[in-house]
């Protein structure tokens, strides 16, 4: 059994072809998006969805479904790269970041299927499997305490091996304790919760993830709006991604459609149900 379910490309672009061979995967941020974003609609939307369903949902949970939705509609974007070739994802997991209390580190929780999930399924998946985290009995759990007992000299090794095994040759790892596709296809992480209005986090060159989404601190600021200035929440939605699986073509659309996604979260929900 794979890894990840995966198709290859019939036939890579040009530029993706070119990428290839011009590049290695990436040890560091290759390009960076940033877009300010009128958060008016959004924070109302997530405050009625959030009491009808009893569960809060916050403006990283409307990230996580405007990317998850975005990437469902351009499959082309949710991409890995082995043996330097381009394979689409069959399915669309969103990698949230989580805080451990007490420890001062971060984990995560993989939302599968989340281009088929709203807002509020992905808000409480997320809290629940947030809580697994914090308690330790997470499907990192495991990936963490074989950490602890390695060497830090030995990490880059044995971190690119178990890269190699689960991505280049797509095996599945469970039975050693390593979670199956553990990252997913975009990692989204809040920074806001810590007070950061903005910033740009790394890829993670053993997840094989090629995006990685910020969202800001809302704060309230000068926004132009017909014309007139007026205070608005404003959130800076920041990526990081690799060149080699999105051109500018197919980061612009995946921003358009997250723009418009947090522009007006209820119509567009409101649309896509019709």
């Amino acid at each position: 059994m794979p890894n990840i379910e995966l198709r290859p490309f019939k036939r890579p672009s040009m530029w993706r072809r070119m990428s290839l061979a011009n590049w290695r995967a990436p040890t560091d941020p290759q390009v960076y998006g940033r877009m300010e974003l009128d958060m008016t609609r959004a924070l109302a939307y997530a405050e009625e969805v959030g009491a009808a369903a009893g569960v809060k949902v916050t403006p990283t949970h409307l990230a996580a479904r405007a990317v998850a939705y975005a990437l469902g509609r351009h499959p082309a974007a949710n991409a890995l790269i082995r043996w330097n070739r381009v394979y689409e994802r069959k399915t669309v997991d969103v990698f949230c970041q989580v805080a451990i209390p007490g420890k001062n580190d971060l984990s995560g929780a993989v939302i599968r299927d989340a281009d088929t999930k709203d807002v509020t399924e992905i808000a409480r998946e997320l809290k629940e499997r947030a809580s697994r985290v914090r308690e330790g009995t997470d499907e990192l759990s495991e990936s963490r305490r074989l950490l602890d007992v390695i060497p830090a000299f030995m990490y880059r090794l044995i971190l690119g091996i178990l890269s190699f095994f689960q991505y280049t040759l797509n095996l599945d790892l469970r039975f050693m304790g390593l979670p199956k596709d553990a990252f997913g296809s975009v990692m989204v992480t809040s920074i806001g919760s810590l007070g950061i209005p903005e910033g740009w986090a790394p890829l993670v060159p053993m997840s094989r993830c090629p995006m990685v989404i910020s969202v800001g601190a809302v704060l309230d600021r000068p926004w132009v709006v017909d014309g007139r200035i007026e205070i608005r929440p404003i959130c800076v939605v920041s990526a990081a991604f690799d060149h080699r699986v999105m051109d500018g073509v197919s980061g612009g659309r995946l921003g358009r459609e997250v723009q418009d996604y947090l522009a007006d979260p209820a119509a567009w929900e409101a649309s896509e149900r019709a």
